[in-house]
C-alpha cells in the first residue's frame, strides 16, 4: 500500500483519502478467529522441504493435494 505524503498542514482531503485507502486495504487482511474462505483464488501450502502444493476440494469434500 502506497499512501499519499503528508501535507506540511493539517488537509481533511488528503486525511480523508489516507483514511480510505487504509480501511480498503484493512477489508482485504484475514482477521484472528474468523473464517477464512478461499473463493476463485488457490489455497498453496509449503512443506518443510520447499515444494509447494495446491490444495483442491471436490463437490463430495474429497481434498487433494497437486504440486505446483
Amino acid at each position: 500500500m502506497i499512501l499519499p505524503t503528508a501535507p506540511q498542514r493539517y488537509d481533511e482531503i488528503t486525511f480523508s483519502k489516507t483514511n480510505l485507502l487504509i480501511e480498503q486495504a484493512d477489508g482485504l487482511n484475514h482477521k484472528k478467529n474468523q473464517d477464512v474462505e478461499v473463493g476463485a483464488a488457490r489455497l498453496i501450502l509449503r512443506a518443510p522441504n520447499g515444494a509447494r502444493y495446491s490444495i483442491t476440494v471436490d463437490n463430495s469434500g474429497n481434498l487433494g493435494a497437486t504440486a505446483i
